[in-house]
This record gives C-alpha cells, sequence and structure tokens, in this order.
C-alpha cells in the first residue's frame, strides 16, 4: 500500500505512480521505477510537501542547520521520497540566511598570483608603514619603509608621527634626490598614501601610484617580506632597552643591504652600486682586497666592474624571473577560481564590517 497526498490543482512527479495504480498506465521509460534501498516503503512526497520536509527538519522545533547530505538523508530516514532528493537538499541550504551568515569562512585562495618584476634599477618602488613601537629617542613610533624591486634595495626612517608630508619628504629625500624618479610606487590605502596631497606628489614627478587590495593589504609582498627582516633584525639587538629601537636601524639596513637575495643571487649594494661592500670583519680579520688594497688599481678596477654591471644585473633579472616563476606555480596549485559576474550578491567578512562584534564568538561569520 502506498500513501500520496497531492493537490488535485497542481501536478507533479506523482501523477504517473498515481495513473498506473489507478487504471495501470505503466510509464513510457521503464527506468522510471521507484524504490528504496533502505526501508521498504517510503511515502512519495508532492513538491510543497518536499519543501515544507526539509524546511522542518533543517531549521525546525528539532533543526539545527545540517548540510544537504545529512539532510536528505534524515528526510529518507524517516520514510520520505521525492526524486532529486538530495539536489533539492542542496538547493534549500543555499537560500537558507542563516546558514550563510554563519557558515565557515573561505580561506581557499580564488585567484592566481601575481608577480612584479621591475624593468631597472629604483624604476618600481614599494612602500608601507611599520609600527607602533615603543616611544624611543624623539618621540619616534613608527618606520616608513621603501623598497626597489629590483636591487631589493632598502630604506627607512624613523617617524614621530604619520602624515602625508613625511611620507612625501621620505620619498623626495631619501629616495628622488639619492638615486632617480621612480616610474611607479606600489602602496596600501592607508591615509598617508591614499590622499590628494600625495596624489598630487607623485602627479609632479610624472610617477605612477598603485594600491594594493583594500581586502588583502598584505599583498604588497615584497615590503612584507622585508618589514619582517627589519623586525628580525631589531629584536635581538635591543635585549631590555626597546625604546632604543630607532637606534639600531641602521645598522640592520646595512645587513639587509650587504646580504645575498635569493630571488637575484646578489647583495643589494653590488646591484644599486657595481661593487660589493667593505664590512667589518674584513677589517677586523682582513680579507685579500683588504690587504692588498691599492688606491690607483682600485679605481680602475671599480671602473671595470661598472663595465660589467649591466650584464650582472640582467643575470639578476633572469634570475629574480625563474624565482617568481617557481613562487607562482606552487601557489597556483592552491588556487580555486571563484568568479562574480556585475549584480551578484555576496556577504562581507563581520570582522571586516564590525557587524555585531558585541556578541563575540556567537556573532554571525
Amino acid at each position: 500500500m502506498m500513501e500520496v497526498n497531492t493537490d488535485p490543482s497542481s501536478s507533479s512527479w506523482t501523477d504517473p505512480i498515481i495513473l498506473y495504480l489507478q487504471d495501470g498506465t505503466a510509464p513510457a521509460d521503464k527506468q522510471e521505477e521507484m524504490r528504496s534501498f533502505s526501508l521498504p516503503l517510503l511515502r512519495c512526497l508532492t513538491p510543497y510537501e518536499a519543501e515544507y520536509a526539509l524546511r522542518e527538519v533543517h531549521e525546525g522545533v528539532y533543526g539545527s542547520h545540517i548540510g544537504a547530505r545529512t539532510l536528505a538523508h534524515k528526510v529518507l530516514r524517516q520514510g520520505y521520497y521525492w526524486p532529486n532528493m538530495y539536489k533539492d537538499a542542496i538547493q534549500f541550504i543555499r537560500r537558507c540566511q542563516k546558514c550563510q551568515f554563519f557558515t565557515h569562512l573561505i580561506h581557499q585562495l580564488a585567484e592566481e598570483l601575481t608577480t612584479l618584476v621591475a624593468p631597472r634599477p629604483f624604476a618600481q618602488l614599494g612602500l608601507d608603514l611599520l609600527g607602533p613601537f615603543m616611544r624611543g629617542v624623539g618621540g619616534v613610533t613608527h618606520l616608513i619603509v621603501g623598497v626597489d624591486y629590483f636591487t631589493k634595495w632598502v630604506e627607512a626612517r624613523a617617524l614621530s608621527n604619520l602624515t602625508t608630508k613625511k611620507v612625501e619628504d621620505f620619498v623626495f629625500i631619501s629616495i628622488i634626490c639619492r638615486y632617480e624618479i621612480p616610474s611607479q610606487i606600489v602602496a596600501d590605502n592607508g591615509t598617508q598614501f591614499n590622499c590628494s596631497s600625495f596624489w598630487d606628489f607623485c602627479s609632479s614627478y610624472g610617477i605612477k601610484l598603485q594600491f594594493t587590495s583594500v581586502y588583502h593589504p598584505e599583498s604588497n609582498g615584497m615590503v612584507e617580506s622585508v618589514n619582517k627582516c627589519i623586525l628580525k633584525g631589531i629584536k635581538p639587538r635591543l635585549e631590555q632597552h626597546k625604546a632604543k629601537w630607532a637606534d639600531e636601524l641602521n645598522n640592520v639596513l646595512w645587513t639587509y643591504r650587504t646580504t645575498s637575495r635569493t630571488a637575484t643571487c646578489e647583495t643589494p649594494y653590488h646591484l644599486a652600486f657595481g661593487t660589493e661592500a667593505v664590512i667589518p670583519i674584513e677589517i677586523g680579520v682582513p680579507s685579500f682586497r683588504v690587504t692588498h688594497f691599492d688606491e690607483g688599481r682600485n679605481g680602475q678596477l671599480l671602473r671595470e666592474n661598472l663595465d660589467l654591471l649591466d650584464e650582472v644585473k640582467e643575470e639578476a633579472r633572469l634570475r629574480t624571473l625563474v624565482y617568481k616563476q617557481k613562487i607562482a606555480n606552487f601557489y597556483n596549485k592552491r588556487v580555486q577560481p571563484r568568479t562574480f559576474k556585475v549584480g551578484d550578491l555576496v556577504l562581507r567578512k563581520a570582522g571586516l564590517t564590525g557587524y555585531e562584534t558585541r556578541f563575540g564568538k556567537l556573532a554571525p561569520n
């Protein structure tokens, strides 16, 4: 015996079964048969009843917003059936707003890695602010850091207040006056960078100003990597005198500039000036070039190094391309693309909007 509850005014998938039971009319397709592997007898539900069953089990008195597979299985175990139960359960859950609000955040990478390769030294500059630190001499609390994408050369200055004028002075004095006018500056969306004053400053020198994603400001990876190196270098030097961090800044920068970088296999100092710097160990334990220093011969050798510098830079550029390609290949293996069209509705992370933060662990994601 099969119990079927249907609305005479509407048609449903149960109509062929009712016709077969009433007058023996069999479906034309022999595959259209209903059977259950888990129970001997299931009650067939109309589309309206199926919608009610899903809603009651999913969000009713005893519902707990379970997943689609569990939802379909639970309805089936209760003795109900209709075709495409699992697909209907998936669509039902996708329409559930509470499931959307409280679902787990998606951490899967959505887009492939975008790499930046500068064409020449000091053509592309990355800017970022680091801090706050313990207040030091002169009231300094932050660092502004600038990195050249080609040579990996780093300039940094301690700041007592974060203003656009301080950023402009840093770019003009530490970059433009010492090296050249960069073609492009990459920065995050901080108010010190993304403002009309800094826009006008860059425009006056023909500098293209580009910003990283608001959602992902750490995407300026070159500067973020340098920030980590600066922090790692400063911390062991301070011991109990944390307020003296600004006094150790130049020592840390000198270490970074005279250390070979993985991407180029060259030191930033070599790519910037055409020769390797003399470091303190070569004075304490004299190296060959220190013990055999000849002022006249040294000038000739420096000029020869400059003649060969273009070749060194080209090799460094090719090594950087290979290195960045390896990083991109490793990164892109974990990417699961997600595309959106104009008009699509999306939810923002509650942590970014500050919505309902007073609820703590019970707040929607």
